[in-house]
């Protein structure tokens, strides 16, 4: 971007700002109140504009692609409604752990109002700063007295340091306009400020060296710490099986050898017995949340002794009563553990796990009248993807489906809403990655959360993105309806009484997607190498499964790991 001194506005300085941080991406639905923002972006040589359907895709967008770079991506929507369609995305990245920065547009300065009972006084003006303080690590409005690059940078280092998360910055157009001097033309990216570790290695090693059955958890933050790599050397040395939850699904790949499987409420059956029969569980970067022990944490404790490390100490006072909580980041960690001299056999331990995943095999969840079964859909949609990227999963029945029976090549990613389970978000958080990473990726959706997002179908059309959309359609909300037969006496309140959704197949023509539906497992044999080698731009799939096809194993209310 060239910087012309005499007419540099603060929106050219904003543009200036993520050119220098290497932003390739900002994701917006365009309006009134950012329109002096997009233009200056548009001006950069660097940082491309990518206009989708919806204010809340435009985030979930950011946070895809925030996901797999590691750079905070950008969302920017104008005020009021613009602003407040923002909130499901900041809330999903934020409980998430994801940096992603939201820009929103304000009316003019002059118009903002005056008095606290004052609903409003500028046309669509909001105060969006107050509504996102609770989940956002920082959110501001900048006024014509603030220093705009040392908000930028701040608020920028803000979502970076210790535990990531949103940040949000509020600028009305006035001040969008005026003019700024030139910034420094270079910059040094902060670096975050992280707790240096009291842990001593040893004492984990001494811990391990007592165990007979020890266990690793893997959590989201292994990958948000970016130790993929190095959790893969830490397996090797210290020959301990791993198990992971939702948000770790992608820490170990399917080809590791010491990857056991998923824990938690509808985790794999042997992996939740594994960890109920485990002596010692070192719980790396994951909160030991509900849907991982159940409500049982007596249960879930039993017997063993626990090791937890996490970056937020807040996360350490939880329900989970560890006998050692450290708060520091895993980089530090696995450093040392890398460096460490440590061996010992664990084979008899590994053999036990072995012999419990063999009794129970994933296929055999679903009841033998569920002919065409989820865990056959998940393995042929892993062999169709062997050219991806990774996954972008939506939130349901399918969301368990896939994270049990995925399996993933050596890199590949495997992302979902986690904490906040927001329906809808695969599909915009997918166009997200492949935009600014320009790659292939690989969507699993429901028939409930394609509808949700169904107006991004343009965007990928638009830009004719190499994405395999998986719809599963059991024609039902079928997390829900799994709940209300097991709780409501089978009571199918707007879960199938009164549901509906499209043909998917006339809705992928009418967006010009090629599609294909498969209702049996014969089509999909048949289908496998056309569909693997794909590469005529966007493909929609369409699996049509029977609606008593069930989320299973399922850890119930009130049960515990020690009853699978």
């Amino acid at each position: 971007m060239t910087i012309q001194k005499k007419d540099f506005t603060k929106a050219d300085l904003i543009a200036f700002f993520l050119a220098k941080k290497n932003v390739k991406t900002v994701f917006l639905l365009s309006g009134g109140m950012i329109a002096f923002m997009a233009d200056a972006i548009s001006k950069t040589k660097s940082v491309r504009l990518v206009n989708v359907r919806h204010e809340q895709s435009a985030g979930f967008a950011a946070e895809g692609a925030t996901r797999v770079s590691g750079i905070p991506n950008i969302a920017m929507a104008t005020s009021g409604p613009g602003a407040t369609n923002l909130i499901t995305s900041i809330a999903s990245s934020y409980f998430d752990s994801i940096p992603t920065i939201f820009i929103t547009g304000q009316v003019n300065q002059l118009e903002l109002k005056k008095f606290k009972k004052q609903r409003q006084n500028g046309f669509q003006e909001l105060d969006i700063v107050s509504m996102v303080k609770g989940i956002t690590k920082k959110s501001i409005r900048i006024n014509s007295k603030h220093n705009l690059f040392e908000e930028l940078t701040e608020i920028w280092t803000i979502a970076l340091e210790g535990r990531p998360g949103p940040v949000l910055i509020d600028i009305p157009i006035d001040v969008q306009q005026e003019k700024s001097d030139s910034p420094p033309l270079l910059f040094d990216s902060p670096t975050p400020n992280m707790q240096n570790p009291n842990l001593v290695v040893k004492d984990l090693l001494s811990e391990i060296e007592k165990s007979q059955r020890p266990l690793i958890l893997l959590g989201g933050g292994v990958r948000i710490a970016g130790q993929y790599e190095q959790i893969k050397l830490i397996t090797r040395k210290l020959k301990i099986p791993c198990v992971y939850s939702l948000m770790g699904v992608d820490a170990l790949d399917s080809t590791n050898e010491y990857r056991v499987g998923m824990i938690g409420s509808y985790g794999n059956r042997w992996a939740n017995q594994a960890l109920a029969r485990c002596d010692l569980l070192i719980a790396l970067g994951t909160r030991l949340d509900i849907r991982q022990t159940g409500f049982d944490v007596k249960s879930f404790t039993k017997n063993k002794r626990i090791f937890r490390v996490d970056i937020d100490p807040i996360e350490l006072k939880g329900r989970v009563n560890a006998s050692k909580k450290l708060n520091i980041n895993l980089k530090d960690l696995f450093r040392g553990l890398i460096d460490s001299e440590y061996f010992k056999d664990f084979s008899e331990w590994h053999s036990e796990i072995d012999i419990l995943k063999i009794a129970s095999p994933q296929k055999n969840e679903q009841a033998k009248e569920v002919g065409f079964n989820p865990d056959d859909i998940m393995r042929w949609i892993s062999n169709i993807s062997v050219n991806s990227r990774g996954y972008f999963v939506d939130v349901g029945q399918h969301q368990m489906w896939a994270a049990q029976s995925i399996a993933l090549k050596p890199g590949q990613r495997f992302l979902t809403s986690g904490g906040l389970g927001s329906m809808g978000f695969a599909l915009p958080a997918g166009i997200g990655a492949s935009v600014d990473s320009n790659s292939s990726w690989t969507i699993i959706s429901g028939d409930g959360c394609s509808q949700l997002s169904i107006s991004e179908l343009q965007t990928v059309r638009h830009y004719n993105l190499p994405l395999k959309i998986c719809i599963i359609n059991n024609n039902q909300h079928g997390m829900v309806a799994q709940f209300q037969e097991g709780n409501l006496d089978g009571r199918f309140v707007a879960t199938r009484e009164d549901y509906s959704c499209p043909d998917f197949v006339k809705v992928a023509q009418a967006f010009g997607i090629s599609s294909i539906s498969f209702d049996k497992l014969q089509d999909l044999e048949k289908n496998l190498e056309l569909v693997k080698n794909w590469d005529k731009g966007p493909l929609i799939l369409e699996f049509k499964v029977p609606n008593s096809a069930k989320a299973l194993p399922k850890l119930g209310t009130n049960g515990s790991i020690h009853d699978l």
